[in-house]
């Protein structure tokens, strides 16, 4: 959504005012709410005072009569255009809160592109990305953390991730924030009553209550806080690099796993120079694996231009899968290099099929650092399958206990700001009532920790969030 838009929009509980340069919310919106491709539908949405008038001229016919869907024709340049099912959904219960049309057609993209001219043509315009959200925000239909939502649980590419996404979009992170604001909004009155009521000596609250229910309120601030990590990894997916010295079955690991022969596999030393990357479902997640260069000092320019960018990439990686070939063992080489990687790697010797006696006589020793599993290091071959299948089954268990989110988890960095601002005014409360400081100064730094949870569930809104917000939206959501 453009910058600036807004000029009519119901007015949101803000001192701040829109852009007068800004498209009109109470404008007659249309957009498609399907892709624009060949398909068995489409659905055309319209939203706005106009949106039933405009089906009523298009049809020939009066309106469905509310939340009844209709087969209806449709006439456009006096010609028979299409049938269509009409469902006519009327202010306030909609979607958007305004009166609302949905026209479910054939899905032909040339059908699509002629019916939303035409409406244009009786005084509709082309909705902007996310406009239809936004409205049922301003309109009280939903809070500005479901409507996030909503893009999440569109975007989903696992069940855990839609899980999560449905689960704010129900409600339970709205729920946790207004409850902790709730806490401070009534501090704050009793406060603000103490105030007015100064030279008759009333005390509305000990300060010793307002010090142990701001304490509890940044409690559960600090804990909401938390959820961001794992909520933020569950939304965006894991990184997990595939990282060792060369001919370690760097690239035959990546091509097992991802089942295709993404990686060239030859037996020459730095075969792998650039980064190789595939995405596959783990734990619920999906987790890009990278192939990365063999590790090794090389006078080959562009190989050591691979091999630096391997390390950067595993020091930025979630996880990190330091492969050792058992031929070779655990070498210096290998210590040094796993030394920079802060315990996040899984070790796994590869190579198992190739090692004398067999896979089953293979032990190799658990390292000084072990990273993330240090007592079991992994034995496998990724030619016979020989511990894939165990391979998996504890990469499935760690990204389940490290990364997964639990409901109602902050999931992007506008919620994580909006939460640290409430950290920081409850600190700042806090710290003046310590300090002896009056009344005052305390609900300063209370209003700052409410109004910070207020932008988080568009309590309180500004044109600029809610811009950014709804510009990363599709047209016609």
């Amino acid at each position: 959504m453009a910058e600036g838009r807004g000029q009519s929009h119901p007015q949101p509980p803000s001192d701040l005012r829109p852009s007068p340069s800004a498209p009109s919310a109470f404008d007659t919106i249309v957009a498609p709410a399907t892709p624009t491709a060949r398909s068995a539908l489409a659905i055309i949405r319209l939203d706005g005072p106009l949106a039933i008038g405009i089906l009523m001229s298009l049809s020939r016919s009066a309106a469905p009569a509310p939340r009844n869907a209709a087969l209806t024709q449709l006439f456009v340049d006096n010609e028979l255009f299409d049938e269509c099912i009409a469902i006519r959904y009327e202010a306030p219960h909609s979607f958007t809160g305004n009166d609302l049309i949905e026209l479910t057609l054939h899905g032909n993209p040339l059908l699509v592109e002629r019916l939303i001219a035409a409406c244009v043509a009786l005084g509709a315009r082309m909705a902007e990305p996310g406009e239809f959200t936004e409205r049922a925000v301003l309109n009280g239909k939903m809070d500005l953390v479901q409507a996030e939502s909503i893009a999440d649980l569109i975007n989903a590419r696992t069940a855990l991730q839609a899980k999560l996404s449905l689960s704010n979009l129900e409600g339970v992170l709205s729920r946790k924030a207004t409850a902790i604001r709730q806490t401070l909004l009534e501090v704050i009155s009793r406060l603000e009553a103490a105030l007015d009521f100064s030279e008759e000596g009333y005390e509305f609250i000990a300060r010793d209550e307002a010090r142990a229910r701001i304490e509890g309120a940044l409690r559960d601030a600090h804990t909401l806080a938390e959820t961001y990590r794992r909520g933020s990894a569950t939304r965006a997916g894991l990184s997990a690099v595939i990282l060792g010295r060369p001919n370690a079955g760097k690239s035959t690991l990546l091509n097992r796993l991802v089942g295709s022969d993404r990686a060239i596999v030859t037996p020459i030393p730095g075969t792998t120079r650039d980064i190789v990357r595939e995405t596959i479902e783990i734990g619920g997640l999906p987790v890009t694996l990278a192939d990365t260069a063999g590790l090794r000092e090389s006078a080959d320019l562009v190989e050591g231009i691979g091999i630096e960018r391997a390390r950067e990439a595993a020091r930025s990686a979630d996880i990190v899968l330091y492969l050792v070939d058992t031929t070779a063992g655990l070498t210096e080489e290998d210590a040094r290099e796993r030394q920079v990687l802060d315990g996040n790697e899984l070790l796994v010797y590869t190579k198992s099929d190739v090692v004398s006696g067999g896979a089953a006589d293979f032990s190799p020793p658990a390292p000084e650092n072990g990273g993330l599993e240090p007592a079991a290091p992994l034995v496998v071959s990724a030619v016979t399958d020989h511990g894939i299948d165990e391979l998996l089954r504890r990469l499935d268990v760690l990204v389940r206990e490290r990364f997964a989110a639990p409901e109602g988890a902050l999931v992007n960095e506008r919620q994580r700001v909006a939460v640290a601002e409430c950290e920081s005014g409850l600190e700042a409360a806090l710290s003046s009532i310590e300090s002896g400081l009056d009344e005052q100064m305390i609900v300063v730094d209370l209003y700052r920790a409410a109004n910070a949870l207020g932008v988080l569930t568009g309590a309180i809104t500004r044109e600029d969030v809610l811009s950014e917000i709804f510009g990363k939206f599709c047209i016609g959501k």
